[in-house]
């Protein structure tokens, strides 16, 4: 089933009173990215529901992360630009 971009959400949900956070997903991005934690780290991440289009998964809340956006200088991103062209 092919879901529209629209429809592929990604939702966190945790609380101040469990250790755990539960994913789901209907992003195939996200799936693999979480499918492959699955497997990494089988203690640390679990897959607890599954659909046809959807995944549910289980991680502690500490590995939830909320991050500021980088402020590159302009030698930094000069050579980023160098090392993305030499890769083509």
């Amino acid at each position: 089933m092919n879901l529209t971009r629209y429809e592929q959400e990604v939702v966190i949900n945790f609380n101040a009173d469990e250790e755990m956070a539960t994913v789901y997903s209907a992003n195939p991005s996200w799936l693999r990215k979480m499918d492959a934690l699955v497997t990494e780290f089988p203690d640390t991440f679990r897959l607890i529901r599954q659909t046809e289009i959807s995944k549910t998964y289980e991680m502690p809340k500490r590995l939830v992360r909320i991050g500021k956006p980088r402020k590159l200088s302009s030698a930094q991103r000069e050579n980023l630009a160098k090392m993305r062209y030499a890769k083509t």
